[in-house]
């Protein structure tokens, strides 16, 4: 893609109301975003911003009528509105780039573009035990911030997003997914299914399916490129995905806080949990009562043990599976709830040490 300087200057002027001029604009990163240095405009514009187009292909344009899950616009709009709802709750400390301007028409949005911001992927990946304790800290944080700050607040959200497509459709997930990948693991140890077994999925699959009490906005696509490190914290970007639902999902989870490896002994993982907490409490009181939080997060543990991967044969169950499945049981074990999926995957954990 060309870079479409004329295109943004126009769109940035009529969303604005305010003639803006572009002293350059180049690619960045993606083909559909670049950043824009401004020569002209309004003075709460900063010098250097962002725009992103919306994806579209020759065999997908991009529609603005078609606001379905999926689409191009839905993800653009997704973007926009969130943007615009964390712009206006974030306070003193933002937690993600500042919303400047959208148009629907041409399918683009301007936000704030984040400069001196390091992504976690190369964090976790390439910085010492130090460094990466104190992103993950960080991270702790701003995601704690970003839940409570937002819990009980999904009208507001609601109202944002649906002003921009009149067909918004919700992304929903009947979790079925979730209970076929366990029921290879119960065949995987021979255990039998009983009536306690299928209350308890069932029970499993209506709290992630209602999300109460843990519904707030969730970003959803929480791979570490969408996190940046900044001078004051974390940033969060890309919310193509995001929308309400059970905020643990997206929550530093002690065993599953990516879906990369990253080095965390218990110490730390304890440190992560009560700076979450600490946070997630200035909004959600239920957050300091251990009865209702180690609820939510087993069922977010099991959730992301049965999402991160196929079942494997006995045999070729990896160390790291048999670790998780051993950190679930044992949760499950210490705060009694869900006793049977518990008992299940510390089966497959005890068979994979006897092989």
């Amino acid at each position: 893609m060309d870079v479409p300087l004329s295109l943004i200057e126009r769109s940035l002027s009529n969303s604005l109301e305010y003639e803006v001029r572009l002293a350059k604009c180049t690619k960045f990163k993606k083909n559909r975003i670049f950043r824009c240095w401004v020569a002209d405009g309004p003075s709460y514009l900063p010098e250097v911003l962002l725009v992103k187009m919306a994806r579209q292909t020759k065999h997908e344009p991009y529609d603005r009528e078609r606001d379905c899950i999926g689409s191009s616009a839905w993800k653009l709009f997704n973007e926009w509105a969130a943007l615009q709802f964390l712009s206006k709750i974030g306070g003193d400390k933002p937690i993600a780039p500042k919303f400047i301007a959208g148009d629907a028409i041409q399918g683009l949005i301007a936000f704030e573009y984040v400069s001196r911001a390091r992504s976690f992927r190369d964090i976790l990946r390439k910085s010492n035990t130090a460094e990466r304790a104190h992103a993950l800290l960080a991270h702790a944080q701003a995601m704690g911030r970003m839940h409570g700050s937002t819990y009980g607040r999904k009208n507001e959200w609601l109202s944002l997003r649906t002003s921009l497509g009149t067909h918004y459709q919700a992304e929903t997930d009947s979790f079925d997914g979730i209970l076929r990948t366990f029921r290879r693991f119960v065949t995987l140890v021979d255990q039998p299914e009983s009536i306690a077994l299928e209350n308890e999925l069932s029970e499993l699959q209506e709290f992630l399916s209602n999300a109460e009490p843990f519904s707030a906005f969730r970003h959803v696509d929480i791979a570490p490129q969408n996190y940046l490190l900044v001078d004051d914290g974390v940033k969060l970007v890309d919310f193509e995905y995001s929308s309400y639902g059970c905020f643990l999902l997206d929550a530093p989870l002690g065993p599953f806080p990516f879906p990369v490896r990253w080095e965390c002994d218990e110490v730390l993982a304890r440190e992560i949990e009560s700076v979450y907490r600490l946070e997630l409490s200035c909004g959600f009181r239920e957050a300091l009562d251990d009865a209702i939080y180690y609820r939510g997060l087993l069922i977010a543990w099991i959730y992301w043990l049965l999402r991160l991967g196929p079942v494997p044969q006995v045999r070729e169950v990896s160390d790291e599976l048999a670790r998780r499945c051993k950190a679930v049981a044992h949760l499950s074990h210490e705060i009694e709830y869900l006793p049977q999926i518990g008992r299940t995957f510390e089966q497959v954990a005890t068979v994979h040490e006897s092989h």
